[in-house]
């Protein structure tokens, strides 16, 4: 039963802030949200700025190449500007035959699944744990299997060493290729707002999605107002999704809580629990 089936609605709305890259969060998470009569604010703390194609098409002659093997998405800005250069090449019909029939297509998390369904790529797993860890668990099981170890990772320029150093060390050989590059957002009338309840501690929970959303939100707020941090740490409750944006809030000497279950819907159920 889902968990906003039984439970009352506060008299007062409680106001949740969410930091996001380039993207859109998941309706679902809104729509429950919503039913706990919370108002949802979206910072975006970054946006994405795509490679030159030829990047890309690297990745594409490479599929073509290939027998067998993974490809594993990070993200779902992976999955979209993948298949947005893709389009615009027009190869999308092969790649999306190649992923299908080659490959075992790996997806960080439920929301990174969701966006290569949209695309038409079916069957890909999601490792239990919503993170890098989890890959490395899940290939660490599937590296028996009918598929070679090559494996292929469309990434961001800011991605860190770990996964790529881990999967080495498990015998896998490894073309990372990096698509996009991620830079800070712009303060919008969004971050003014937010600015502004924090300043009146009215945010009740702040959430950070991701290691890059917290480096962002800090490097935002100290270009444009170094005296909330100390505000920031004060709020009620500091939402991590998971051990590695945990790691980079910890650096900040930011308090939070860590999700048990690494994504929205993990989100989701320690707010209904703590709100």
């Amino acid at each position: 039963m889902d968990l906003i089936d039984n439970r009352e609605l506060h008299n007062t709305r409680k106001i949740i802030a969410i930091t996001k890259s380039e993207g859109s969060i998941s309706n679902k998470f809104i729509y429950k949200i919503g039913k706990l009569n919370c108002k949802l604010i979206v910072v975006k703390t970054s946006k994405i700025v795509k490679s030159e194609s030829n990047i890309v098409i690297e990745i594409f002659n490479l599929i073509s190449k290939m027998t067998s093997g993974y490809i594993i998405f990070l993200s779902s800005n992976a999955v979209d500007v993948f298949f947005e250069i893709a389009t615009s090449l027009n190869v999308v019909n092969k790649i999306v035959a190649d992923l299908n029939s080659k490959f075992t297509v790996i997806a960080i998390g439920p929301s990174t699944k969701s966006a290569l369904t949209k695309n038409n790529i079916v069957g890909s797993k999601v490792p239990q744990d919503h993170s890098s860890l989890g890959i490395i668990e899940l290939l660490s099981k599937l590296k028996n299997d009918k598929y070679e170890s090559k494996i292929i990772v469309p990434r961001s320029k800011k991605a860190d060493k770990f996964l790529k150093k881990q999967l080495l060390e498990l015998g896998f050989e490894i073309d990372e290729f990096y698509i996009y590059n991620v830079i800070p957002a712009e303060v919008d009338s969004v971050w003014l707002e937010f600015f502004k309840l924090v300043r009146k501690k009215k945010i009740d929970s702040l959430i950070f999605t991701s290691p890059s959303n917290v480096n962002y939100f800090i490097n935002i707020i100290d270009n444009h107002s170094s005296d909330l941090l100390p505000l920031v740490s004060k709020i009620k409750l500091i939402l991590s999704i998971g051990p590695l944006t945990s790691k980079v809030l910890f650096k900040y000497n930011i308090p939070f809580s860590e999700s048990k279950n690494h994504s929205l819907e993990g989100i989701y159920e320690t707010l209904y629990m703590e709100l």
